[in-house]
């Protein structure tokens, strides 16, 4: 798998590079205002760095996401796929190395969020550790891979997004469904509810319990992702019937 992992590195560099610096541009540039600011931040102020960072984690995410689904759309091709079947390391070590570079493309991304923001807050005490936010992040995006990469190795990249995209939108009917005839209560007053989101990230204790909500989320998150791994290399050589060429 060593080989494998070097070649996705080998053809993926630029690529990486890229998307590094597309998903790390805006924590690097709130971390530069906060970090500059020479004064003590005002509570308004201390608040702003909350959505801004949170902003800037989700776009952090997404970006990253995009380079990981671009991992597999490269090499949909019939001959790579029984060509890859014929090696000693196989589709396992094939779709292992895929998988790995995705577990530690999420795992960069969160140290160099956590980086970011431990910078600012060094300059400005009124910033907030952010680290259970940036852990919860990291488990949506690995359970969105998780589901998304049987679903690529299966029926090919346009159709596994495809797919994806039917589950999502059940998902949003859903909750337009709930919004319709459920208790919304908690939403009717949207600025109180924003400043009860605000007020739990800035209390302590609030935060302790987002860090062990986001440690269970990492304990079944990461068997979720192993599961999917077994699944994208039973599926793989089905999936490559569905291959243009």
């Amino acid at each position: 798998m060593t080989g494998l992992l070097y070649r996705e590195l080998k053809l993926n560099w630029v690529k990486m590079i890229g998307f590094a610096f597309g998903m790390m541009i805006y924590p690097v540039l709130f971390t530069v205002i906060f970090a500059t600011d020479s004064g003590e931040m005002d509570i308004m102020t201390g608040r702003l760095s909350i959505l801004m960072f949170g902003m800037a984690a989700f776009i952090a995410f997404l970006v990253g996401g995009v380079f990981q689904d671009a991992m597999f759309k490269d090499d949909e091709r019939k001959k790579w796929a029984y060509y890859i079947t014929s090696t000693p390391t196989g589709i396992k070590g094939y779709m292992g190395a895929k998988y790995l570079i995705a577990l530690f493309w999420s795992m960069l991304t969160v140290t160099l969020l956590v980086l970011c923001n431990s910078i600012a807050a060094d300059a400005n005490l009124e910033i907030v550790d952010a680290t259970a936010v940036y852990t919860a992040f990291f488990c949506i995006q690995l359970f969105l891979r998780a589901v998304e990469f049987p679903l690529m190795a299966r029926f090919g990249g346009k159709t596994g997004k495809t797919v994806k995209i039917v589950i999502l939108v059940a998902l949003a009917m859903a909750g337009v469904v709930y919004f319709l005839f459920g208790d919304t209560s908690v939403f009717a007053d949207m600025d109180s509810f924003w400043e009860k989101v605000i007020s739990a990230v800035e209390d302590p204790a609030s935060m302790k319990k987002l860090c062990f909500v986001a440690s269970i989320l990492m304990a079944a998150v990461l068997p979720l992702y192993y599961l999917s791994y077994r699944l994208s290399v039973k599926w793989y050589l089905k999936g490559a019937e569905n291959y243009a060429r």
